[in-house]
């Protein structure tokens, strides 16, 4: 395990994961699918680049300050819960769309998503059941330190926290990646890539960038995934927007053939054979 203090910023990065769903296992014929969101970053474009162009667009429309912090937060936008009712003036809405819109578009980020329905998890493992949210954490996991491998960086994770007893046993499943590897990585890869065997958590109100970020790209990917793999409708609109901004520029792709899936976008349960 290699310390990210001992290398360039150039080759410090770190993966910020959001969701859409939730990983319970309970009434899966309501609470269906769920989706983890990993946007792959430089540590020091987030901290300078991408935080500042986010606080602007904050400040801007929506009176964000020190005393008065603004958490973009996707739910409660679609909601209009205030300060994000002004929002309803079409001006306002048509200015945020275009700023988020060329956001997602021009920041230098790699975008990767894993989804799981949760009702085709529990009809094929009747025994074994992994935790759905791990069980999406885990592929993204691999998929970053392949990338970190190939290009040799390094990098940490940063999840934002969702209570005490979850996070505490997320953690745990970190650890044990870490110590003993995965399907398709071997330990000694995966310590000399990720510079901490402890997962990195931070809370909402930390406003942190990257989750931002990734919470506005988790639910209309999971849309489009759900359309490409199950043939579900998906409606376009500004998230089918964003949507394609990924598919063109910002998802993970194999180095040689370019294909997106398996690579940007992972659907679980895995194919019969896969």
């Amino acid at each position: 395990m290699l310390s990210d203090m001992l290398v360039h910023p150039s080759g410090r990065y770190r993966l910020y994961i959001d969701e859409t769903g939730t990983q319970t296992l309970k009434q899966t014929g309501i609470d269906r699918y769920l989706c983890l969101m990993g946007v792959v970053m430089r540590r020091d474009t987030h901290d300078i680049r991408l935080t500042t162009r986010l606080q602007g667009i904050k400040e801007d429309l929506f009176g964000h300050s020190a005393s008065t912090p603004v958490i973009l937060h996707r739910r409660d936008m679609v909601k209009r819960k205030p300060p994000f009712d002004i929002l309803d003036d079409e001006r306002v809405s048509f200015e945020f769309n275009t700023r988020w819109a060329a956001l997602v578009r021009e920041t230098q980020y790699i975008a990767m998503a894993s989804a799981i329905d949760k009702h085709a998890h529990l009809e094929r493992y009747k025994v074994w059941q992994y935790d759905p949210y791990h069980y999406c954490l885990e592929c993204l996991l691999e998929r970053y330190v392949k990338w970190l491998n190939r290009h040799g960086y390094v990098g940490d994770v940063l999840v934002e926290s969702r209570g005490k007893g979850p996070d505490k046993r997320l953690k745990a499943a970190y650890r044990r990646f870490f110590v003993n590897g995965g399907d398709h990585l071997s330990p000694s890869v995966i310590q000399a890539r990720l510079t901490s065997g402890e997962l990195k958590l931070a809370m909402k109100d930390e406003d942190v960038a990257g989750h931002q970020l990734a919470d506005s790209l988790a639910h209309p990917t999971l849309k489009y995934m759900r359309g490409k793999y199950e043939g579900a409708e998906v409606v376009d609109g500004f998230g089918q927007q964003l949507v394609r901004v990924l598919l063109q520029h910002r998802l993970a792709r194999h180095p040689k053939t370019h294909e997106i899936e398996g690579w940007g976008l992972k659907w679980l349960p895995r194919k019969t054979g896969a």
